[in-house]
């Protein structure tokens, strides 16, 4: 059992259900384990509240992330085997998705809805065996880029290692969510009368790309309308050029900062590591959000079969939902609604409810008090402006969005794609947990917003309304005044 005096990893709290975040955990351990080497280390899954946290041992997964690397990135055979099943796995999910459009739900026998769902979870769940490595990969090579780069600076150059360390960990590619901004904008150039198939198109492209780890809403036509008639009544052309020109400008100033600095082979080569997994990292994020829309689709047809809500159905595990007996999965749903933890090895996961599982979230999701005015982190994006305060507003679920206004100071744990909203009204964010290659790190990129994560504590000590000072130089934040001092 994890050490919760020891330092721990700690993914999360996120809105989630277990039901989608089966496959993700499922995949992590033995069957990992079997296709590439290494698997995560020891954790404890605490689902509370409609929520997620995933807790590790940091020096373990640390040690796993070299592990996996050493065996399969850094092994050029194996990388090029890795990069190859990527492609295969991610078409192979692809088209699932277009035989799943073309069936009636609704009038499937309860025999052929069964083996529909389990012949589309077989091919999700292997996909995932794959994919759920990445945080693995990235949580090396991220520092061992940084290691690498910081020879080149003096140690009073942080403002300037800051900067082209952000530039150099930028990837090439638009995030799906900025592509589907950039694909709105085109068509605003269009002649009215070509809006509604445009925007039908569009929609088709574009519908899932709210989801997440707890729902999945269907975006219709009239949300991308609405938008799109909200861009139009702005001065949108700068934008759209800016994001046209986006690849093309960061690939510039990646290699202005190559060439300034001379970087060695091996420092290039960490560059094209990060470049390529965080693509692979917006793909995977894309791909889970499509497959978490026929996997809703699934459970609101089992959902009414049982005459349950679906929303509770989920609190199943994937393999659960044809397993077991009608009443079986009701005890189950009602034991786990007020706590639901999961302990996982590579030698198996066992599930906990009830009193012990209380008794794990007291151990392992209490969170203790801290006192600090200044809090530290990992500079994600610089931003347009280095220095200066703002309001801060603490989101701890999407639920609590709305109240981030212009101009205040996002502080979460970690951002997802339905956070983006906020994103653009604040003018910076500040996150617990994630990296240089995080959704908010490179989403604020994408803004040009400061951002500053991995600070572990910042939504432990900073409280809504209070006034925080931002050095995105540095990659600090001071609390200059507690709300209500």
């Amino acid at each position: 059992m994890l050490d919760p005096n020891r330092k721990l990893f700690r993914w999360g709290p996120i809105s989630a259900c277990p039901f989608f975040m089966s496959f993700t955990i499922g995949a992590a351990f033995t069957p990992l384990k079997k296709l590439l080497g290494v698997c995560y280390p020891e954790s404890v899954i605490i689902f509370k509240d409609k929520k997620v946290t995933w807790l590790m041992d940091a020096e373990d997964f640390s040690k796993s992330s070299q592990d996996f690397v050493q065996r399969n990135i850094f092994n050029n055979k194996r990388k090029k085997m890795y990069s190859s099943e990527w492609n295969r796995k991610t078409s192979l999910l692809q088209g699932e998705f277009n035989l799943l459009n073309e069936i009636n739900f609704t009038s499937l026998t309860q025999e052929d809805l069964n083996q529909k769902f389990e012949h589309f979870s077989e091919i999700y769940f292997l996909w995932w065996t794959l994919t759920i490595s990445v945080e693995l990969i990235t949580t090396s090579i991220e520092p061992l880029l940084g290691k690498g780069l910081k020879d080149y600076y003096k140690d009073e150059q942080v403002k300037e290692f800051n900067k082209d360390f952000a530039i150099l960990t930028s990837p090439l590619a638009l995030t799906f969510y900025r592509q589907e901004q950039k694909d709105l904008l085109e068509i605003l150039a269009l002649p009215n009368k070509k809006w509604g198939s445009a925007l039908k198109a569009h929609q088709q492209n574009y519908f899932w790309m709210y989801n997440s780890y707890l729902k999945a809403k269907k975006l219709n036509v009239n949300y991308f309308r609405k938008e799109a008639e909200k861009f139009a009544k702005t001065k949108w052309k700068p934008l759209f050029e800016e994001i046209n020109n986006y690849s093309e400008n960061t690939k510039f100033q990646k290699s202005q900062i190559i060439k300034r600095l001379y970087l060695k082979r091996e420092v290039r080569d960490l560059i094209s590591l990060v470049e390529k997994f965080a693509q692979f990292q917006d793909q995977r994020k894309a791909l889970n959000f499509k497959s978490d829309h026929y996997l809703q689709i699934f459970v609101d047809e089992y959902a009414r079969r049982l005459k349950i809500k679906s929303d509770d159905l989920k609190m199943l595990l994937f393999k659960e939902l044809t397993a077991f007996s009608d009443e079986l999965k009701k005890n189950l749903i009602k034991k786990r609604k007020e706590c639901f933890v999961l302990v996982c090895k590579n030698t198996g996961i066992k599930h906990f409810v009830g009193s012990k599982a209380l008794f794990l979230h007291k151990r392992f999701g209490k969170v203790r008090k801290i006192k600090e005015s200044m809090i530290h982190g990992r500079v994600a994006s610089v931003g347009k402006e280095y220095h200066f305060r703002g309001t801060a507003k603490v989101v701890l679920t999407i639920k609590e969005i709305g109240k981030v206004k212009k101009g205040d100071v996002l502080v979460t744990t970690m951002t997802s794609p339905d956070f983006v909203i906020g994103m653009k009204k604040a003018i910076a964010i500040i996150t617990d947990t994630g990296g240089i290659l995080s959704h908010a790190a490179i989403v604020s990129r994408e803004l040009k917003k400061p951002c500053i994560v991995g600070t572990e504590v910042a939504t432990k000590v900073i409280h809504d309304g209070d006034i925080v000072e931002i050095h995105s130089g540095r990659g600090t934040v001071r609390i200059v005044k507690h709300e209500g001092n």
